[in-house]
């Protein structure tokens, strides 16, 4: 790791691996903000020009990138500041990011990061309760991409189900006809559409342990663990996509724990990326990049 300046935070951490190169602001957070594959220039994650550099507000605010959130969402609990310096250190292979207990939620996070083979990265996401009671709550790993990109989601597949396998969460402000969605026979996408001013956000069950997003041409790819027999957020997901005029959220979710005191939950995700693919607008694209074999039949 380095320690560099980008998009105005002065005081940011540079991890590689191969050709995935990730940026980590210590300014606020934690938050990463930062992520390029290979040379190409395109930032996975959207900032936003106009929070970019700075620190300090009086209120939640969206800088963009990669942060931790706690569901179920909560009005007061779940946008919590993350508005001040964090502190990190070197730790078993990578570096951990930690923000101190938060004065009106309880709750205390961190990310720690470690560079692995084959030009990806292990991010672990904690969060720990630090009040003197008991709270549900599980960890959310929520991704800000770019504009101008499309997110992929492999829809469950089983042969033999004689029961409905898929169960979809929509947000009250989500139009089932909006354009942005395409409901495939292999994927789920959700387009990026500037063009569009309202928001819309789907969730579902996803059991196959991974969703996507390609924009810039560029493929990244979060994994993660899907645990059968337990109980998920938001009526079953453990992925989440919300999408709006200026950016995309790609969204996984841990299963929901009863945090005792001083207790913490761990959200694992592994990110890769894949440079020089092109444009994905429908599901022919999306297999052409993610290819049928990685769906199990």
């Amino acid at each position: 790791m380095k320690k560099i300046a980008f998009e105005k935070w002065e005081n940011c951490i540079e991890m590689e691996s191969g050709n995935f190169r990730i940026v980590i602001t210590t300014d606020v957070g934690p938050r990463v903000i930062g992520g390029f594959a290979g040379n190409n220039p395109y930032n996975i994650f959207r900032v936003d020009p106009a929070l970019a550099g700075t620190s300090g507000a009086d209120h939640w605010v969206n800088y963009g990138g990669h942060r931790l959130w706690v569901s179920p969402e909560r009005a007061l609990r779940t946008p919590e500041k993350d508005n001040s310096p964090i502190e990190y250190e070197a730790r078993s292979g990578g570096v951990v990011f930690h923000s101190r207990r938060n004065e009106f939620s309880g709750m205390e996070k961190s990310i720690f990061i470690a560079p692995g083979p084959d030009n990806t990265f292990r991010v672990e996401h904690t969060v720990t309760n630090r009040n003197l009671w008991p709270i549900e709550c599980a960890p959310w790993a929520i991704s800000v991409m770019a504009p101008g990109g499309v997110c992929i989601a492999p829809q469950n597949k089983d042969k033999k189900a004689l029961l409905p396998s898929t169960f979809y969460s929509f947000w009250p402000y989500t139009e089932l006809s909006d354009p942005r969605f395409v409901y495939g026979r292999d994927f789920l996408l959700v387009k990026q559409d500037e063009t569009c001013s309202g928001p819309c956000k789907i969730g579902f069950n996803c059991k196959n342990g991974w969703i996507a997003y390609a924009g810039g041409g560029t493929l990244f790819v979060k994994e993660f663990e899907v645990i059968p027999g337990v109980r998920y957020p938001d009526n079953g997901c453990t992925v989440e996509v919300y999408s709006c005029a200026s950016m995309l959220e790609v969204e996984t979710l841990a299963p929901l724990r009863l945090l005792q005191p001083d207790e913490s939950a761990v959200h694992v995700e592994v990110w890769k990326v894949r440079d020089g693919i092109g444009k994905v607008e429908n599901e022919k694209d999306a297999a052409k990049v993610l290819p049928r074999p990685v769906l199990p039949e």
